[in-house]
């Protein structure tokens, strides 16, 4: 079977919270995710195996279980496989991306993240991105297009 991979960002994507407002807390002290965009998550995970690498910068503070517990008690239904590595020579989220993709072999990749240096992709890799919006997160429409992608 072929397995998807998904580089997977959390601000922007799951969290959706204006940089202008307090960042809402869930009860184990995280941040909240947007319910909407983890159900979206969800629904798109039940249509094809997937391994999540999680690209955020939020990778630094916490462990592999950690976060898998964090993502467990927001009811997403896949863990997350690993962590894209910290590059020293890498500066921006796009070189990080190039990186990991040519360090790691999957059939199938889609990269869901809201940061802006990823529109320098080049045009393999730009089309499997969904770039989402801050507030927005991975909503109805990401959702459709990902699929679409599928």
């Amino acid at each position: 079977m072929i397995k998807l991979l998904i580089i997977l960002d959390l601000d922007g994507v799951l969290i959706t919270t204006p940089p202008w407002k307090k960042t809402e807390l869930s009860e184990d002290g995280y941040s909240a995710f947007n319910p909407s965009c983890v159900e979206n998550l969800n629904s798109l995970l039940q249509l094809i195996e997937t391994d999540i690498w999680l690209i955020s910068s939020r990778r630094r503070t916490k462990s592999l279980e950690e976060f898998n517990i964090i993502f467990n008690s927001r009811q997403i239904i896949t863990p997350i496989t690993g962590f894209v590595p910290i590059y020293k020579d890498c500066s921006t989220r796009k070189e990080e991306v190039e990186r990991f993709v040519k360090e790691i072999k999957y059939d199938k990749i889609l990269i869901i993240d809201d940061d802006k240096t990823l529109n320098g992709l080049d045009k393999n890799l730009k089309d499997r991105l969904i770039h989402t919006e801050l507030i927005k997160g991975f909503d109805d429409e990401k959702l459709d297009l990902a699929i679409s992608m599928l």
